[in-house]
Order: C-alpha cells, then sequence, then structure tokens
C-alpha cells in the first residue's frame, strides 16, 4: 500500500525544521530586497527544450506529457527559466533579479541526496563588469554571517582555465574531455596516462600536479608563476588576483581558498566560479559563477551575466545543529478571556493559543509539544 508512502527523494516538512526554514527565507528575501534585487518567480513545469542544449549533471529529469504530447520536465534549475523569460519577454536589461523555489532533480538511487530542492539565488544579467561577481560574493559574505554560525571558506575557481590549458595540449576535443574528466573526477591513474602522451612538452611537470592545485590562494599563484602555462589562462589568472584582493581588503575575516582542479559548478559558466562551504555540513552552501553565453541558446544575442545559488535546505540543517530551542508555552483560556489571551500571546514569543475545549485537553496539548501551560483560567501558570 502505497497511499501514504512519499516518493524516494522526498521528505515532509514540520514543526522545527519548516519554521527555521521559513525564518531563513524570510531572511533571504529581506537581504536580496534590500540590495535592490527583483523578486521572480518561475513556473514549476517547463518545457523539456528549455533545456535541451545542456547536460544537467549526474542526474536526470522529472519528465511527463501533455495534453498534446509535448514533453514537460520538473525545472531542474532555476538559471535557465529566467533565461527563457528574459528571452521571452524581452525585459530591459540589466536586471538584478532575486529568487526562492524549488527545483526536482532524479538522484542517482541510493546516493542519499534529496530530488526537491529548496534554492535561493541570484541572477545579474546584462553586467559584463567583475562588480557583478564581487556583489555576489559581498552577498554571500553578509549572508552566510546572518544565516549560520559557522566559518564559511569561499573556493574560487575559473570556469575556462582547465578547457584552455588542455586545448594548448591538443586540439583532438574527445581526447580533451578525457583529459578534463579523469581530472575533475580524480580518476589519478587515468590521468596519468592521458598525460603521458606530453611528458616531452615543457608543461608536463604541471600536468602531473594539476590534480593537488587547489588551496591557499598565495600557494597556488606561486606554482602557477612557475609553470609554463599558455598565454591564453593569463587573463583568468589575474581575474582571480584581482577577486583575492579584493576579498582581503572588503571582507579581510573571509576565508578564502582556489581549486583550479575541479569542475564549474554548472557547465555553462564561462569565466570566474564560487563555490561557499562549512566545515559543519556536507556539501556546498552556495555555488555561482558568470555565464555570458547562456542567452545565446534563446535568442541571437547573448547577454553578460553572473549568478548564484543557495542550497536553503543544507543551511536550515545547519541552523537546526546550531539554534538554541527556547521553551514553547501553551495559553489556556475560556471564550470570554480571548483579548487577555491575545495580550499574552503578543508578550510570548514561543507561545500558541490552546483551541482544547477543556484544561485536561490543554495540559495533553502541553504535553505533546513540551510546553509550560499558562492558565489564564485560573490566573497560574504551571508546567505539565
Amino acid at each position: 500500500m502505497l497511499s501514504n508512502l512519499l516518493p524516494l527523494g522526498t521528505r515532509d516538512e514540520f514543526g522545527r525544521r519548516a519554521a527555521t526554514k521559513q525564518q531563513l527565507i524570510a531572511v533571504i528575501q529581506a537581504h536580496f530586497k534590500q540590495r535592490g534585487l527583483a523578486p521572480i518567480a518561475t513556473p514549476l513545469l517547463e518545457n523539456q527544450a528549455v533545456f535541451d542544449p545542456y547536460q544537467m549533471g549526474n542526474y536526470q529529469l522529472y519528465r511527463l506529457l501533455d495534453t498534446e504530447g509535448q514533453t514537460l520536465v520538473l525545472r531542474p534549475d532555476m538559471t535557465l527559466p529566467i533565461a527563457r523569460f528574459l528571452s521571452a519577454t524581452k525585459v530591459p536589461l540589466p536586471q538584478k533579479f532575486g529568487y526562492v523555489g524549488d527545483i526536482f532533480r532524479v538522484s542517482r538511487r541510493l546516493s542519499g541526496s534529496y530530488n526537491q530542492i529548496t534554492q535561493a539565488g541570484v541572477e545579474l544579467v546584462g553586467y559584463a563588469s567583475l562588480k557583478a561577481e564581487l556583489e555576489c560574493l559581498a552577498i554571500a559574505n553578509q549572508l552566510s554571517a546572518e544565516l549560520i554560525d559557522d566559518a564559511v571558506e569561499i573556493e574560487l575557481g575559473s570556469a575556462p582555465f582547465a578547457q584552455q590549458v588542455v586545448a594548448s595540449l591538443t586540439t583532438d576535443s574527445e581526447q580533451q574531455t578525457a583529459i578534463k574528466t579523469a581530472l575533475f573526477n580524480k580518476q589519478i591513474p587515468q590521468y596519468t596516462a592521458l598525460i603521458a602522451a606530453y611528458q616531452d612538452q615543457p608543461i608536463y611537470p604541471f600536468l602531473q600536479q594539476w590534480p593537488r592545485l587547489f588551496g591557499q590562494p598565495k600557494q597556488i599563484f606561486q606554482r602557477l608563476a612557475q609553470a609554463p602555462l599558455p598565454e591564453t589562462v593569463t587573463k583568468w589568472i589575474d581575474e582571480l588576483k584581482t577577486v583575492v584582493t579584493w576579498m582581503q581588503t572588503t571582507m579581510p575575516d573571509q576565508a578564502v581558498s582556489i581549486d583550479l582542479s575541479s569542475q564549474a559548478p554548472q557547465k555553462y559558466y564561462t569565466g570566474l566560479t564560487f563555490r561557499g562551504f562549512s566545515q559543519a555540513g556536507a556539501g556546498y552552501l552556495f555555488s555561482g559563477g558568470r555565464y555570458d553565453q547562456l542567452l545565446a541558446n534563446f535568442q541571437t544575442k547573448s547577454e553578460p551575466a553572473v549568478g548564484m545559488g543557495l542550497d536553503v535546505d543544507l543551511l536550515t540543517e545547519l541552523a537546526l545543529n546550531t539554534t538554541v530551542t527556547t521553551p514553547k508555552q501553551v495559553i489556556y483560556f475560556n471564550p470570554d478571556q480571548w483579548t487577555q489571551a491575545e495580550q499574552v500571546l503578543a508578550t510570548q514569543p514561543q507561545a500558541t493559543l490552546s483551541l482544547a475545549a477543556d484544561r485536561a485537553g490543554a495540559i495533553i496539548e502541553a504535553q505533546q509539544l513540551g510546553a509550560a501551560l499558562i492558565d489564564l483560567t485560573e490566573g497560574t501558570s504551571d508546567a505539565n
């Protein structure tokens, strides 16, 4: 009997978790409003064609057919629907958007991942300046401090770096893909075998070190300076240096690292990338980057853009682990005491009105909630 069972990868949210999540979303939305981001909401259902040009990662889509046989999907991503919206509506650019919504991804069975994820995010469209990346980093830094107690480290990367390094080795696109795949997945024996073909080239010592090209900015920049890299990557290294210097000046307490051996958060990214993680939680709290060619798949003219997504569910888990629970209270009263009960409720942030018909029912209600009973009918308070 499946009528009372959830589909795999989903969950109900209730009580403390639901309340904490709603509080976090309220903080995020207030922050977006304060920074002048226009709210946007797109449908849960999209035409599959919106996502066809992109490989969406190690997951599948939820697909269904409409009455005319058109394939629809539950959105697995928030950026692509916003790009579709911009192309369809011709909203004048530049624009700053903020959103909160659910995305749906069929993860690998037994992976432990949920298929329904609540995501908040920022999309800055029409901005070619590095200021757009810096705006996202500022929002990430400020929200991290507001939402959780744990220190968050921001990891910087560059989407074009790996492609341009492997392109300097060979023009064979299949070989390029094989090297990057082995590198990103840390398949060291396979990666070592693939780069053996270039052991006579000056860049070979760098290729050997590449899978470990992550860590503190100073050390990474020193290693890059010693490597005979193609001139095409100089621009991206200089950009990383600029961002690191800005972060050290603007947010000196923010921990920052660089990773040039991992894949960008999304395959459509074209420039700087960034992720944030806490030592207290598994997975990235947020990730984002520049994707200047995204709109080219929806219209003839592309537009520069930078986006960032925040994992609201993971943020909720961390907040639950650090939040101190305030004792709850249940207020029992007679109907003619409603005004008095409302006055007490207004002064007690963790209180709720008991709607029980009698005192015995109110006692049971308080016991179920682990709360103290405030009994206005006797003018006393007693814990149960």
